[in-house]
């Protein structure tokens, strides 16, 4: 599959812009070696841009401890550590109230997670504000742009 490239500068830019209150759901493919630094760039754009901090959590957690509770429109991460189709069907199951408090939720998944859900969670699909390849940004030493 083909989709833009967005870097993680770009991507809370995005969300600054939509403003912090407006409900989105970002899929972003992300190599798996690259997903820490992503992840931190992402938080540390952030907090620059949108004065607020992302509550990441992995798959893992998710599943054992539920999508924690952010009543307050901020900005909640997932990265997919591991394929976990229960997740995946539960996120399909209540993609309409994911975001219903005015947050923003970003997967963060590797090319082959990215198409299981793409394929296997039609309503989440739908309810997908944009779908972007994502690297570090330059100055942490990523070369994407």
């Amino acid at each position: 599959m083909t989709f833009s490239v967005v870097t993680p500068f770009g991507l809370v830019r995005t969300l600054a812009v939509a403003g912090v209150r407006n409900p989105a759901i970002y899929l972003l493919i992300c190599d798996i070696a690259a997903a820490a630094t992503v992840q931190a760039d992402l938080q540390a754009e952030a907090t620059v841009q949108l004065s607020t901090t992302i509550h990441a959590s992995t798959a893992s957690q998710v599943l054992r401890n539920k999508l924690p509770a952010c009543n307050d429109g901020s900005v909640r991460l997932i990265y997919f550590d591991a394929w976990l189709p229960d997740l995946v069907k539960a996120l399909d199951r209540h993609s309409a109230i994911l975001v219903q408090d005015g947050g923003q939720l970003i997967l963060l998944c590797e090319e082959k997670s990215a198409e299981r859900i793409l394929s296997s969670a039609p309503n989440l699909r739908s309810r997908l504000t944009d779908v972007f390849h994502i690297g570090p940004d330059r100055l942490s030493g990523g070369c994407s742009d």
